[in-house]
């Protein structure tokens, strides 16, 4: 199986207005989209389009739709794009599952992978607390790292009210081995704003592990969502600049699941 585990530390660091950071554990799914429905049969803790303690929904991705998978979606999104890119034969998808029924996730990742193995891109999949999406792809090679992908580009994307819609993201993204790293970094015209790190060990994917991280990780989604809104109570208690998120609706482009704040006229 290609499917595997990944137990991960965020980071995040702010440098202005005002220094602040914080750091969490967690665990991601590492998913050979392929695999879902052989996981599900294999893994009692473990269901596709199906409530159980961890589960994951096609409908959960890309477009809002229920009737087509994952995959399917996510090959539709690359046949909008611009680019030289050779079908992928497999895809493997680095992601929060629900837990509980409760889905949230801030980020996920599409590894592309040819007949060879090789990966030749990766997708970032960004969403916000409005449940909005946003997709990214990466298909240039980092000269100054082996097997990593970068990509810097306009966000036109609200993510939180302590940065702005015109900043620009920093993607770099490490290969899927033994160790995973992702740094994602959010830059203004003057430099950077927010440092964003995941740092991830891997580890087989199994009902044992998944039992633990029942115990190790409790409603793990509940906790990332929380952890974004107390920070950010935080900064709000601090007076930080906030950026309306209706009054930059010109600014947000090719959104997935927009906000009414992004269709009212």
């Amino acid at each position: 199986m290609n499917t595997s585990l990944y137990q991960c530390n965020i980071f995040h660091k702010r440098i202005k207005p005002v220094k602040r950071q914080f750091a969490y554990s967690v665990f991601m799914m590492s998913l050979d989209l392929d695999e879902l429905d052989t996981l599900a049969k294999n893994h009692w803790l473990f269901s596709r389009n199906r409530w159980n303690i961890y589960s994951i929904r096609d409908s959960d991705y890309l477009q809002d739709s229920t009737s087509h998978t994952i995959k399917q979606k996510l090959l539709d999104f690359l046949s909008t794009q611009d680019v030289d890119l050779v079908a992928p034969s497999r895809i493997t998808l680095q992601t929060f599952p629900r837990i509980f029924g409760y889905q949230f996730n801030p980020v996920s990742f599409y590894y592309l992978e040819d007949d060879s193995a090789n990966v030749i891109a990766v997708v970032a999949e960004v969403g916000n607390t409005f449940l909005e999406k946003k997709m990214f792809l990466i298909d240039q090679k980092d000269s100054k790292k082996q097997g990593w992908f970068r990509l810097k580009t306009a966000k036109d994307f609200y993510v939180s009210p302590f940065s702005k819609v015109t900043d620009h993201f920093d993607f770099q993204i490490g290969p899927r081995n033994e160790k995973w790293s992702v740094n994602i970094n959010d830059e203004d015209a003057e430099g950077l704003v927010l440092v964003s790190t995941i740092r991830g060990q891997q580890k087989a994917f199994s009902s044992l592990r998944l039992s633990w991280y029942i115990i190790r990780y409790p409603l793990l989604t509940l906790r990332v969502i929380f952890l974004i809104h107390w920070h950010a109570l935080l900064m709000w208690i601090r007076k930080f600049p906030i950026s309306n998120k209706s009054g930059t609706a010109s600014d947000q482009t090719e959104v997935l699941r927009p906000h009414k704040s992004l269709t009212k006229k």
